[in-house]
């Protein structure tokens, strides 16, 4: 068996590293819920009715408790810091919008779309976090 060359496995460790830096990067996002500015839960009821360039979040969650193709957010504001151990209800509402299928709700598939990170600003998502935690 031949050995890998010198620049080949100093190449190899340089990937694998970045590999693993990748991996443990906060959701893989370049920003967290801690660089959101203030958000405004008037603005955020607007969002969810009709965000920027995407499905409107009333399309599939309601407000009142009817199950839709997403979970009723009905409440929500109460259960957010309830849902996963370790995180606070901005944190955990962060990832249902940017990483949804980190967190499924028992019951329901992974239909909600992963691309709100290229869709939505820091200033809308903020927003939209104010709304739903004041539900």
């Amino acid at each position: 068996m031949r050995a890998f060359p010198l620049l080949s496995r100093i190449s190899l460790s340089a990937l694998l590293l970045a590999g693993l830096l990748t991996g443990c990067a906060q959701n893989g996002l370049d920003f967290s819920v801690s660089d959101l500015p203030p958000g405004d839960p008037a603005r955020g009821a607007e969002l969810f009715a009709e965000p920027p360039g995407g499905a409107p979040c009333a399309h599939c969650h309601s407000l009142d408790g009817e199950r839709g193709v997403g979970p009723s957010l009905a409440g929500y504001g109460e259960r957010a810091a309830r849902e996963v151990g370790g995180q606070n209800a901005e944190e955990y509402t962060f990832e249902a919008i940017l990483r949804p299928s980190k967190h499924i709700v028992r019951g329901y598939s992974n239909t909600m779309p992963d691309s709100y990170e290229d869709t939505l600003t820091r200033q809308n998502i903020a927003d939209l976090i104010a709304y739903l935690l004041s539900q």
